[in-house]
């Protein structure tokens, strides 16, 4: 757990349905939850995220999202469950300067409740205040949830398209 950041604690999130959520920074301690979640995505959210369908992260997959040189790893709980993971968030370092690569999984059940476009908006947040200037996300081209999110941040997209794949630049502002 990261210095002042208890298991209840976090940045919250209220989704359209009222229901309020916490997101914070993982933790290696968050490996089983993280794992169960994983498990009860569908294949179809894990291929969104991954592009490939896999169940579970390789140990490779957790230690790269748990290294802070890397990158930042959010992971949201239901407010009065903080044990049980419902999405992961990363904004991750790339090989250019100011920019960092945003990635977001949601459970399944807990999709198509603002969680995806508010995990997206404090990741912005996040990027901006880690010195980045842009985010990409490099998302299929037949996944319009995340295209939808990806539109809601507050500047407007750049598409380029690599066939089934989409490689999305949004300028972050402020």
């Amino acid at each position: 757990m990261p210095d002042g950041i208890a298991r209840g604690t976090g940045h919250p999130i209220t989704l359209t349905d009222g229901t309020t959520t916490r997101t914070r920074e993982m933790t290696p301690a968050d490996l089983a939850p993280v794992q169960a979640l994983h498990r009860r995505c569908s294949p179809d959210s894990r291929a969104r995220r991954y592009h490939t369908g896999k169940p579970e992260l390789s140990r490779a997959g957790w230690r790269l999202l748990c290294d802070p040189r890397r990158g930042t790893t959010l992971v949201t709980t239901p407010a009065q469950h903080v044990d049980h993971i419902i999405a992961m968030t990363s904004v991750m370092r790339t090989d250019r300067q100011g920019v960092g690569e945003l990635a977001v999984l949601v459970e399944d059940t807990w999709q198509f409740r603002g969680l995806g476009t508010a995990l997206a908006a404090h990741a912005a947040e996040v990027a901006r205040s880690q010195g980045h200037h842009t985010l990409t996300a490099t998302v299929a081209v037949d996944n319009a949830p995340m295209l939808h999110v990806l539109g809601s941040l507050d500047a407007p997209p750049a598409l380029e398209s690599n066939g089934p794949v989409i490689d999305v630049r949004i300028p972050l502002c402020g």
